[in-house]
């Protein structure tokens, strides 16, 4: 299909969604399909694997910037929650079972927002030519953070006991076993939580002019972090084939991620910009170096930063952070604890980008407001704070922190506008529902962690659908009207070497059939018979297939729409199920094609 038909198609691997328009328009539907036109076309294909995904790799982003220590205490302070969610879900008791797979294997690996100011020395910038590059455990592998180890800087407390001062007390990145094999015990959760904070609390020192996204692509991807045979890369062995990739940033600043040419992608013009960190250089927004990140205007001569698309590209997942999962950009997951309101703008249950970011590209029409008891508060480019002439307007104070007019951060703690990191995140939001977002003001991030948690679960559950599916009212199998039907033939591709006598009647299958996508390994296929069942309810007792179910799934709270076998139609070890769904052909007045939009891209 030709992408300029703006035929809707989907595709799903392990059962979760991932929603695009060609190559071209990957990611723009935010609502269901629009019935436009009574022209069908069979758009919707979701190939279904029946491999449960059990491991989990998760990169924090910690800020190591001045302001950052309560921060860090706060993460440190909250970490539990996402281990003790991960691996030891809650039991149902209706079912006697966890309310979602228990991950078995999670990889946690820590880098800091310090990369250096190359081509300048700037006081605090130790290191300028490359800060701590994007190394795992900077705290052994960092040559920035060597002047300001934790040890030296942490006030007295922060740092458990099980800490030592030696930088290789720990790997590059820990690792949480929850089953023991009999070649590794199972991790102690409380010595693992301890173990993170030894790890995570970089304290203070970093760089004050933070890159943030940029040090993440850097540990993710110009660096090889995968598990690869022969990778002698300080990263090795951090990013698995068979996890989900949660990258977490936890910061208080605008990220200022600057065109370092020396990393350029291949094919990808790049103008150096490193000259934004010389004080004497008049080519820049602001004499100040800091206000520099702030005071630009996106896109413009000043703006010194690489574009978002590096990170994240609606029309090429096998670019930036998402390239790390060829096929599968579902499972990489992008949260931030970042310089946001601590009450987010929403609509429909999801937070509202346009409220937040504004709709103008240059970001003056943004988010403005009053925090409650403590102040003005603005996500708005390029606004200086009334109240304090050496800083940009905050976006958020500390929750709870009485009103002050004064610039001293002792006095009220601050945090300023991330819009680059959210608009990352909104990314994530938008494509798979993978983006969340949350204040680095608040005083309790366990809902931040929690919401991460839950985008995980998802994904592992691997039933989430990011958009509906159109249904049309059927007859119920009692004969009595109020069911619903999706448009849809479930096919199961038996493993090598079945054959259609497995496609019993039992299990709601009938023979289909051969599968021919590989010519010369041709496979037996089943049709799984559709079970229909009300909105919102129950398939009935006695039928064998599949349903569309959209019942909050107890696996995933946050998901409202996903594909389910009755208990006697799961599919068979080792098979895979292709899901072909007939859905209404999108027309412009879902993508405004014409001469000035001639890709259909989201408007």
């Amino acid at each position: 299909m030709h992408e300029r038909s703006g035929v809707f198609r989907t595709r799903l691997v392990g059962m979760a969604a991932v929603l695009g328009l060609g190559a071209g328009m990957f990611g723009c539907l935010d609502r269901p399909v629009a019935k436009t036109t009574p022209n069908l076309q069979s758009g919707v294909r979701i190939p279904v694997v029946n491999d449960a995904i059990e491991n989990v790799d998760v990169l924090f982003e910690v800020d190591n910037s001045n302001s950052m220590a309560e921060n860090q205490a706060n993460l440190a302070r909250n970490f539990n929650t996402l281990i003790d969610q991960l691996v030891n879900p809650p039991i149902n008791p209706m079912t006697g079972r966890p309310n979602n797979p228990p991950v078995k294997s999670l990889h946690v690996g820590i880098i800091s927002s310090d990369l250096g100011t190359p081509g300048s020395v700037v006081p605090s910038c130790a290191n300028s030519d490359t800060g701590d590059d994007g190394l795992l455990n900077p705290i052994k592998s960092g040559l920035a953070i060597r002047t300001h180890q934790p040890w030296t800087t942490a006030p007295p407390g922060r740092r458990p006991m099980r800490c030592t001062n030696d930088p290789n007390q720990y790997p590059s990145f820990l690792t949480f076993t929850s089953v023991a094999t009999p070649s590794t015990p199972a991790t102690n959760a409380t010595e693992f939580r301890d173990d993170f904070v030894c790890n995570a609390y970089l304290s203070t020192g970093g760089c004050g002019l933070e890159q943030q996204i940029e040090s993440a692509y850097r540990a993710l991807v110009v660096r090889n972090p995968r598990v690869q045979t022969g990778n002698t890369d300080p990263n090795a062995g951090f990013v698995r084939d068979n996890a989900v990739l949660a990258i977490v940033m936890v910061t208080d600043e605008e990220d200022g991620s600057v065109r370092d040419c020396r990393f350029q992608e291949a094919g990808v013009p790049c103008t150096d910009a490193v000259g934004v960190f010389d004080i004497m250089s008049p080519d820049w927004s602001s004499s100040d170096l800091n206000l520099r990140f702030y005071m630009y205007t996106p896109g413009s001569r000043q703006d010194p930063t690489w574009a978002i698309d590096r990170y994240i590209d609606p029309a090429r997942p096998n670019r930036g952070f998402t390239s790390l999962k060829p096929g599968r950009p579902d499972l990489v997951i992008f949260s931030a604890i970042a310089g946001v309101p601590l009450d987010l703008p929403m609509r429909a249950g999801r937070v509202d980008y346009d409220a937040l970011l504004g709709r103008m590209p240059d970001g003056s029409d943004g988010y403005t407001g009053e925090q409650s008891g403590s102040g003005p508060v603005s996500m708005r480019q390029r606004t200086m704070d009334p109240m304090c002439s050496t800083r940009v307007a905050p976006a958020c104070r500390r929750e709870g922190s009485a009103p002050t007019t004064a610039c001293d951060a002792a006095s009220q703690y601050t945090a300023a506008p991330s819009r680059r990191i959210v608009e990352v995140v909104r990314r994530f939001a938008d494509r798979n529902n993978n983006g969340t977002l949350h204040s680095i003001c608040a005083n309790d991030y366990t809902p931040a962690l929690t919401q991460i948690v839950e985008r995980i679960q998802a994904r592992i559950s691997g039933r989430c659908l990011s958009r509906d599916l159109e249904t049309e009212p059927a007859q119920c199998a009692n004969g009595m009207p109020g069911c619903q039907r999706v448009s849809c033939i479930v096919r199961e591709i038996l493993p090598p070497g079945m054959t259609t006598a497995a496609c019993d009647a039992a299990r709601g299958r009938t023979p289909g059939s051969p599968d021919l996508s590989s010519p010369s390994a041709p496979r037996a296929t089943c049709v799984v018979n559709q079970v229909l069942v009300t909105p919102g309810g129950a398939p009935p007792a006695g039928q064998a297939g599949f349903f569309y179910d959209t019942r909050r799934d107890p696996a995933a709270p946050g998901c409202a729409r996903h594909i389910e076998f009755t208990a006697e139609a799961s599919l068979t070890s080792g098979a895979v199920g292709v899901i072909e769904c007939v859905q209404q052909q999108v027309t412009a007045t879902n993508f405004e094609l014409n001469d000035n939009n001639p890709t259909g891209a989201c408007r």
